[in-house]
């Protein structure tokens, strides 16, 4: 039996699905030369001299997050599996960036909302909130 969420549930998961989306976004827009040309340099670098395995972490990380937060907002369980993926992608595509520029406030910010998530999509299953 599932029991009815908190309305901080709803928040949270909404949250969640707007910073994914923007996530989403981002990583479309780094395909493209043009909007690439307008970054700053370190970030040009970054992006033109990312290995697939990079790429692909943060593509994992954004998407499945994501899709992750669909599943919350739809209460079911495996959204705890798709967070803990997006986690796995966050942390790859993070020691790519702390090895290219350091340590910077979106780095951290993107490692503790993946974490952040994975954590409260296993609490939301701990409370039957998701079936």
């Amino acid at each position: 039996m599932t029991l009815k969420p908190t309305n901080m549930f709803w928040i949270v998961a909404m949250t969640a699905l707007l910073w994914h989306l923007v996530g989403c976004w981002t990583y479309i827009r780094q395909h493209d030369p043009s909007n690439i040309a307008q970054m700053p340099e370190v970030y040009q670098f970054i992006v033109n001299n990312r290995p697939p395995w990079a790429t692909a972490a943060i593509a994992t990380s954004t998407f499945g997050g994501a899709v992750g937060s669909i599943l919350l907002l739809l209460r079911r369980k495996i959204a705890v599996e798709l967070f803990t993926l997006s986690l796995l992608g966050t942390t790859a595509s993070s020691y790519f960036t702390l090895r290219v520029s350091g340590l910077d406030i979106m780095t951290i910010s993107a490692f503790i909302m993946s974490l952040g998530m994975m954590w409260f999509a296993v609490i939301s299953r701990q409370h039957r909130w998701i079936r």
